[in-house]
């Protein structure tokens, strides 16, 4: 008697939950779309998208949201179109039960310009992409100039980690400025420290400092913990007793060596 009232409760239960689940399915299939809202998470550090943005890309793509079904609305196709923009990291995008549908934006967070030898001007973020740069978004990040070729195209999306696995072993200057960059900026010293890498003609790095007048030759990236280690050596035991405006160069890019030329 027990086991037939236990089926039968459930059977109730069960009957129950395929009439609610018809009926909030059936409502959001004739639910229209009365507001687009969005969410920039991390809008206190980037600023590359905003709310304006987000609406024109939309339209620009021909997706007018607001007065359509929900059940018309492919939120998956939404989410394409706004990951393939390149300050977006990720989006995600919902239908609300009052009628909004809700884009939640991650931006991308840039750790280098890049203003290469033809001035052109792009980011790169901190997973490897390139990010074009735009009026409308501006980082305050380690800048690179100098002897630097792009030669992709900046419409679509790129990380220089591919570059380099692509390039069957030759260098790639791009992936690594972006390594030495992220060495720089992991580290909260010499994030505030070095502000600027030059790429001279020879294809080495010259790093310039904050503090001080000196030019930092480092080369390539090979090395590069020793280098830093080297460098930071210098700066807690030489030029204290030297001062920092002794030498015009500081040269790291001979192994373990570090060779210091004074100024005229």
């Amino acid at each position: 008697m027990k086991k037939v009232k236990y089926i039968i409760l459930w059977s109730v239960i069960a009957i129950y939950l395929v009439i609610t689940v018809g009926f909030v399915v059936k409502k959001r299939a004739h639910l229209v779309c009365t507001g687009i809202e969005v969410r920039i998470v991390d809008s206190l550090k980037n600023a590359f998208v905003s709310d304006e943005i987000v609406k024109k890309l939309l339209q620009r793509k021909g997706y007018k949201l607001v007065g359509k079904n929900f059940d018309k609305i492919c939120l998956d196709s939404i989410e394409s179109v706004l990951n393939d923009y390149p300050p977006v990291e990720k989006s995600e995008v919902y239908k609300t039960s009052d009628g909004n549908v809700v884009i939640e934006i991650r931006q991308r967070n840039p750790i280098l310009r890049v203003i290469d030898n033809n001035n052109t001007s792009y980011y790169i973020d901190d997973k490897g992409y390139i990010m074009r740069f735009s009026g409308n978004y501006t980082s305050d990040v380690i800048v690179a100039n100098g002897n630097i070729l792009t030669k992709f195209p900046l419409g679509f999306k790129v990380n220089v980690i591919d570059l380099e696995e692509n390039a069957q072993g030759r260098r790639i200057i791009l992936a690594e400025l972006y390594k030495l960059a992220k060495f720089i900026t992991g580290d909260k010293f010499w994030n505030a420290q070095i502000q600027q890498i030059f790429v001279n003609q020879s294809g080495d790095f010259e790093l310039v400092p904050r503090v001080g007048s000196n030019l930092i030759i480092f080369g390539d990236i090979s090395d590069c913990e020793t280098k830093f280690s080297n460098l930071m050596s210098l700066y807690k035991n030489g030029f204290p007793a030297t001062g920092w405006n002794k030498y015009e160069t500081i040269n790291l890019k001979y192994k373990g060596q570090v060779i210091c030329t004074k100024r005229e």
